[in-house]
């Protein structure tokens, strides 16, 4: 092979406060108020206002002059959603707090229209801002602010349902209103670490809408079921993450909307594909393999510091989990892979995420009777070849989430590994016909090396939220490597089944297996582990 390639967020005004459909009035704060409230947000110096807004509370009010301004007292971690909606004025929120904590939102999810909408986990116990104001300094009018702790939804007013349980409800003009003001109903159900539970929400007036709190603060939701059974009923079938108590809003897809419903819960019948929403506190479980130093082929550059730094950088993000391996140049035997993804299988929880990382050499085998387009792709070890069928061999059985990450000639072969099981998620340097160049500029010894090492340390938390999904994952990765080759495509050759070589382009290739990692699916909740933990070398 050639050197240069490699294989491989008040003023003024009557505020009125919704707390779960219960109306309480709450004064304003004054100008000067909000000055002085300003100055003790960023002394760090907090202090008590009638402008506090208790999370679960929705707040209507009118936008005059430059803004207005509220507090809210929140916990370190404490997941809090934020919602600003008005029909007078494009609305914009800030949410600010002690030590530069600030999140800005100006327009929410497409279904929000202008509406704003700040999702995020808090960093400290105290007081925090919210900043109301219209985008471009416009003229005001009305708004409504929502506020949830997604953990504890509906404080002290819930109704608890067990499994095996059917309830029947009824969405009245009397009910609290959630984000979109449509009435909703509240239970708790106390749920275990793996059970398998099917939510059922069915109506015969009403189109409904059903969320699933999870202990962490995360949701799962379902508006119409879909399959032989479609209706505008709602189902949500998951496996659960953690112990603990499981908030279910059953609710309408549209405000307004008043009737009876049913809601039950029971286990998931044999053969349905849960949902397996993480717990707020998995951990990644890395096996980070990199050569350089080949002795029976040609060396590399830095490939053996792309699989340390990989390593460094989950430990930087808080999410690398005890036991983690390494394997450097003259380490990274096919024996000693085999013994640390045996091991590494075995000591992992269902929530956990096993990261295999690969950078080094990688060929294509041709003529060969195992593969369907008559060539074969390997990833090469220090003292031997590992073919794609192989690692998806030894892989047969492991029902944790997977995220094989490959920097290496021919890597997009190994698709087959993603494609053998649902909740595993690829990414490679180049299609599997082609050859993946040595990043010289990038201090690392390929780009997709580099970029990775990045979006671990948590550039890829597109939101903020403190958690990285596989959707905002295959985002961030595909963004930055276009961003390098957008001016320098990068120039390589390709290679087909017949050993034929032509002019080819490397491009990143990130494949999800179809639906088999969901783009909500979190793969790492940064700061879930210990920061100072380094995976071990073998």
């Amino acid at each position: 092979m050639l050197a240069d390639v490699r294989g491989h967020a008040m003023r003024k005004g009557l505020i009125i406060a919704a707390a779960l459909g219960a109306l309480t009035a709450a004064m304003p704060i004054s100008a000067q108020d909000a000055i002085m409230a300003d100055a003790a947000a960023k002394q760090a110096k907090p202090r008590d206002s009638n402008g506090l807004i208790r999370l679960g509370n929705a707040i209507e009010a009118t936008l005059e002059d430059e803004g207005d301004y509220y507090l809210i007292d929140g916990r370190a971690g404490q997941h809090v959603r934020i919602a600003l909606t008005s029909d007078d004025f494009d609305p914009v929120l800030r949410l600010a707090g002690a030590d530069g904590f600030e999140v800005r939102n100006d327009d929410g999810p497409d279904a929000m229209g202008l509406g704003s909408l700040i999702e995020a986990r808090l960093p400290a116990d105290g007081r925090y801002e919210l900043h109301v104001t219209a985008f471009g300094d416009r003229d005001g009018g009305r708004y409504r602010i929502a506020t949830m702790d997604p953990a504890n939804p509906a404080p002290g007013d819930t109704t608890a349902i067990a499994l095996g349980e059917s309830v029947e409800g009824s969405l009245a003009r009397g009910d609290g209103t959630g984000f979109d003001g449509a009435h909703v109903d509240y239970y708790a159900f106390a749920g275990r670490a793996g059970q398998r539970i099917t939510f059922d929400l069915a109506s015969q007036s009403v189109d409904t809408a059903l969320t699933v709190y999870l202990p962490s603060g995360r949701g799962e939701y379902n508006d119409d079921r879909g399959g032989a059974q479609a209706s505008t009923d709602s189902l949500l079938s998951l496996t659960l993450p953690q112990d603990g108590t499981y908030h279910i809003a059953a609710s309408s897809f549209a405000p307004g909307e008043r009737g009876a419903y049913t809601l039950a819960v029971r286990e998931a019948a044999e053969g349905v594909r849960t949902v397996r929403p993480a717990s707020g506190t998995s951990r990644v479980f890395a096996l980070s393999v990199g050569v350089a130093d080949y002795r029976r082929m040609n060396p590399l550059s830095r490939t053996d510091q792309d699989a340390e730094q990989v390593v460094e950088a989950l430990a930087e993000a808080g999410v690398l989990a005890p036991g983690s391996v390494t394997l450097l140049n003259r380490d990274a035997t096919r024996e000693r892979f085999a013994a640390a993804l045996t091991e590494l299988s075995a000591v992992m929880g269902e929530d956990d995420l096993l990261l295999l990382f690969f950078s080094g050499h990688g060929e294509k085998v041709e003529n060969v009777d195992t593969e369907r387009d008559g060539s074969a792709e390997t990833l090469e070890l220090y003292d031997a070849a590992l073919f794609d069928h192989e690692l998806t061999a030894m892989l047969d059985g492991f029902s944790g989430r997977l995220l094989l990450v490959i920097d290496a000639c021919f890597a997009g072969g190994f698709d087959q590994v993603v494609d053998a099981a649902d909740d595993r998620m690829g990414i490679f340097s180049s299609d599997a016909d082609t050859l993946s160049l040595v990043a010289q500029r990038d201090k690392a010894g390929g780009y997709v090396s580099h970029i990775l090492r990045d979006a671990l340390r948590g550039e890829a938390d597109l939101d903020r939220d403190r958690a990285v999904t596989a959707g905002e994952l295959s985002e961030y990765m595909r963004r930055a490597f276009y961003r390098v080759v957008l001016d320098s495509p990068l120039d390589t050759d390709a290679e087909d089944f017949r050993d034929a070589r032509s002019p080819g382009f490397q491009h990143i290739v990130v494949d999800r297996g179809g639906d088999g990692m969901p783009a909500s699916q979190v793969l790492m909740d940064l700061g879930s582990a210990e920061a100072t933990l380094v995976a071990r070398r073998d």
